[in-house]
């Protein structure tokens, strides 16, 4: 896990993770340890409990969908910023999601509707070497805390 903490004149500050996972389901929980990592490597303190929780199920979609319909490697890639969490994940397929038809009783098949309802905004994007899906999530500092120890706003 490479990780990357800037900030200049012209740059907010800003964390990058990226990670290879595995080609496997065990993947799912181990990103979300790794994005629970990133939140607590940087000054989040603010970051709401709601926040976290939707980010880390977002990030849960992004990267069952690569170990289910994609093709290995599988990398992620979160950046934190002031008032954003952005998260890809890439894998060598080219084939980009898309909405499948589901019975009401299926398990499955519902990621696409979560990303849209729960994430600022989402994209897949297909490129030579595979696809990247991604998602923003917005957010904010829990009530209480303060501006000092929050870096977001």
């Amino acid at each position: 896990m490479a990780v990357v903490q800037r900030a200049g004149p012209c740059r907010p500050p800003s964390t990058h993770l990226v990670t290879e996972l595995p080609y496997l389901p065990s993947a799912v929980p181990q990103a979300r340890r790794v994005l629970r990592e990133c939140l607590g490597l940087t000054n989040l303190t603010g970051l709401t409990e709601e926040n976290r929780a939707t980010a880390e199920l977002l990030v849960s979609e992004l990267v069952t969908n690569a170990i289910k319909y994609g093709r290995p490697p599988v990398w992620l890639l979160v950046e934190l910023r002031p008032g954003l969490v952005h998260a890809s994940v890439s894998d060598t397929s080219t084939t980009l999601p898309y909405r499948r038809e589901i019975d009401s009783d299926s398990e499955g098949g519902r990621g696409l509707l979560v990303l849209d309802a729960l994430a600022g905004s989402w994209g897949a994007v297909s490129v030579e070497s595979g696809k990247y899906t991604w998602f923003d999530l917005p957010v904010s500092r829990a009530r209480g805390s303060s501006r000092s120890s929050a870096r977001w706003r």
